[in-house]
């Protein structure tokens, strides 16, 4: 977004054209008249999905459609045109891998497929990630619901942090990332998008906390939710009336626990009690359900349980 920015500053200054330029979701703005009194003239132009209203002294009128076809022409080559190759391949249209190669070369070595959705506007996390990653190699496009980034980052997870942390502060509403690395073959990003958007949904089905998901390591969740429904209910039958009595710190140190791979010391640091004070937990939860969870046979067939109860509260 700041090249965009550059382009109308560098725009206004050598066409002596002053302008204001205010998108309706306040994602692009640009103030380039220097009275906001003088009479001027308004009128829109379509930047991506985004309608936006431009602010012309009256005196340049002649200019306008011209200013008009500048603007949206320019917003076209910076942030679709290389793009749409990408959503191409994502709708299954051939596209010549020699243009991948021309515009995004990173893309020919090993690469990363990250997926972010929000509860909020797509448009503005778009242009919270554009800014992020403006002058590197990484590819971000509007897709259905969803941003698809590719990218090679050195930590892919460090840097799903970062967009999720920054998309939360800045749009105060909830973000969720999933990803999945080492893609080698341009045209698997389909497949691999499918399988993020998977991850993502099922994240939010069972409610796991970190709202970042990896695909490969969300086996557990897909097996659970592919249990035959005769046999979900069979399992939601015999626990569901004792998860119902749990409270929000007991439901909130079972994830914990599993979140820690089972390891009472680090479960007791992430919640921040005493390690006497975890262990009298899961006793409860043991007196309460009959599961030892410390147990790794019986804590695997209790987190199944916990999960098909939290797939039944989810639909209530």
């Amino acid at each position: 977004m700041n090249s965009f920015i550059s382009f109308l500053e560098e725009l206004s200054y050598s066409t002596n054209i002053k302008f204001k330029l205010n998108s309706d979701d306040d994602s692009l703005n640009y103030d380039g008249l220097l009275d906001d009194e003088i009479e001027s003239i308004y009128f829109n132009i379509i930047l991506g999905n985004t309608k936006t209203i431009i602010c012309l002294p009256k005196q340049y009128e002649n200019c306008r459609s011209l200013l008009k076809y500048t603007i949206e022409s320019k917003y076209k080559e910076v942030f679709s045109e290389k793009g749409q190759y990408i959503i191409d391949i994502l709708d299954e249209k051939e596209v010549a891998i020699g243009n991948i190669e021309n515009n995004y070369s990173f893309l020919t070595n090993k690469f990363t497929l990250m997926l972010v959705a929000v509860d909020g506007s797509t448009n503005e996390a778009f242009n919270i990630i554009k800014d992020l990653y403006d002058d590197e190699n990484v590819l971000s496009v509007i897709y259905g619901n969803s941003i698809v980034i590719l990218c090679n980052f050195d930590d892919v997870y460090d840097n799903a942090e970062g967009i999720k942390t920054s998309i939360n502060s800045e749009l105060y509403c909830k973000c969720y990332v999933s990803y999945i690395e080492d893609l080698n073959d341009i045209y698997k990003i389909k497949k691999s998008y499918d399988n993020a958007k998977e991850a993502i949904y099922l994240g939010k089905k069972y409610q796991i906390r970190e709202e970042i998901y990896v695909y490969n390591k969300m086996l557990f969740e897909k097996l659970v939710y592919n249990i035959n429904k005769d046999v979900k209910e069979e399992i939601l039958e015999s626990l569901k009336d004792k998860f119902n009595l749990f409270d929000s710190e007991i439901i909130n140190t079972i994830e914990e626990f599993v979140n820690c791979d089972l390891n009472i010391s680090n479960t007791a640091k992430k919640l921040y009690v005493h390690r006497n004070t975890l262990l009298y937990r899961l006793d409860k939860i043991k007196k309460e359900t009959g599961f030892d969870i410390r147990n790794f046979k019986e804590a695997a067939v209790f987190i199944i349980a916990f999960l098909v109860w939290k797939e039944y509260k989810d639909k209530q």
